[in-house]
């Protein structure tokens, strides 16, 4: 095996032909492989911030790059140096404070280059886009809507991530309605309301996603009118989606309502053809992937919604960085076939999941007890279990021949946790989000 500066050496020579400048400087310029065999590659960072940042963000990048420059994919640990962690991310740039930057949630491949602007979502990037340049004082809040899969969310993780750009330090948060309501309830629970009001009213920019699932949680609706309120008291942004204007929202306070427009409303139609295969292409391109102009053709026809377009895209840019072979419209239509499911099937449960945690698919059906192995499995139980209509001896059967009862026991375990552990919903979320 080469010596591991000469491989690191061409791996982030491949993280840089895949990254913008400022991103592969930001997060890659003080990182070395500090051990690599064939099943382990540990890569050195400068503190624990930047370990959980390449972590969430940029593993799947790191992978692909140890695959294509060493043809194989070792599982992928980040070290650094407990004793001198907050003095490095100082040097770094980032001042260790109870109040951690990840915290906001932001998924920064979400970004506004990569979306894709036609006639249909013009009017809602380009508003967007001045909100994020803080510009649009007097789009406050910035109301967006549409059908799902059109594109609301990727915009509002857009308009975080350029606003970090300006100023790093801002209070961002990117919220679900599921993770607001979440949080909520465990502050109720734990006597924590002060503290949450106090983390959530003092935001520069709340980005708050699918605004109309909270119909019908009279005291959530009731806390985020409180929140809406001294944030905007502040002067301070708000930008929100749903899936109807606000009038339409059904089970809503008609406060809240009235909140929804009092700055500016902007609807995302449907895309045209002409938009629907730029995406693909664009898609593909940012993936480095060939398609052929008829399987482009064929998959701008597959589907009216745009997060469809870009994980068939992503379907087939998995598949071909796992085989050799063209890619042609059977071999599309195939993955057609498996979408017709319209499920969420155990297998993708367990592949995804593995994924997340950086174990292998084997390691979460074995019966190692380390929580490094036990906690994805019971998650993935719990996830099984959410997502499917399979029995719990079904489940327990996949997961290598469990009984029932381990089963029952892991999801009541992952129940009973999340509401109380915010690492646990955040993972939950996650895994959800990546599983679309």
């Amino acid at each position: 095996m080469p010596k591991k500066k000469d491989i690191w050496s061409q791996i982030t020579k491949h993280l840089q032909s895949k990254l913008p400048k400022s991103q592969f400087v930001t997060w890659f310029s003080r990182s070395a492989l500090e051990k690599l065999d064939s099943d382990v590659a540990v890569i050195s960072v400068p503190n624990k911030f930047v370990a959980n940042w390449l972590a969430d963000n940029y593993l799947t990048e790191i992978k692909k790059s140890f695959k294509s420059v060493s043809n194989h994919s070792p599982s992928i640990h980040f070290s650094y140096n407990h004793a001198s962690s907050v003095e490095a991310s100082r040097d770094f740039g980032y001042e260790e404070s109870p109040r951690p930057l990840l915290r906001h949630r932001l998924n920064p491949s979400m970004a506004f280059e990569h979306f894709v602007v036609g006639n249909h979502n013009r009017f809602a990037c380009t508003s967007a886009q001045e909100v994020a340049e803080n510009a649009a004082g007097q789009y406050n809040p910035l109301y967006m809507y549409s059908s799902p899969g059109l594109g609301k969310t990727h915009l509002l993780h857009a308009i975080g991530n350029h606003w970090l750009k300006r100023d790093p330090y801002a209070k961002i948060r990117y919220l679900s309605s599921d993770t607001f309501s979440s949080d909520f309830i465990y502050a109720i629970k734990n006597d924590k309301v002060d503290e949450f009001r106090t983390e959530y009213c003092t935001l520069d920019l709340m980005l708050f996603d699918d605004i109309h699932l909270l119909a019908n949680r009279e005291k959530t609706q009731e806390e985020f009118l409180f929140v809406f309120d001294s944030i905007y008291a502040m002067e301070k942004r708000v930008v929100i989606t749903g899936n109807n204007p606000p009038h339409k929202l059904k089970n809503l306070n008609p406060q809240l309502k009235s909140r929804l427009g009092w700055g500016l409303l902007a609807d995302i139609d449907l895309p045209d053809q002409g938009t629907k295969i730029e995406i693909v292409k664009k898609k593909a391109e940012e993936d480095n992937l060939h398609i052929p102009e008829d399987v482009v053709f064929f998959l701008a026809n597959s589907s009216r919604d745009v997060k469809d377009l870009i994980k068939n895209v992503v379907k087939l840019e998995t598949y071909s960085s796992l085989h050799t072979g063209d890619i042609n419209i059977s071999l599309v239509k195939a993955f057609m076939r498996d979408k017709h499911k319209n499920k969420i099937d155990l297998d993708d449960i367990k592949i995804t999941t593995a994924a997340y945690f950086n174990i292998s698919v084997m390691d979460l059906m074995s019966y190692k007890k380390k929580r490094v192995f036990s906690y994805p499995r019971q998650l993935a139980m719990y996830l099984a279990r959410k997502h499917t209509s399979l029995s719990f001896k079904h489940i327990g059967v996949d997961f290598g021949h469990r009984d029932h009862s381990t089963v029952v026991h892991a999801i009541k375990r992952i129940e009973g946790s999340k509401e109380r552990s915010e690492k646990i919903l955040d993972d939950i979320n996650k895994i959800e989000n990546l599983l679309g």
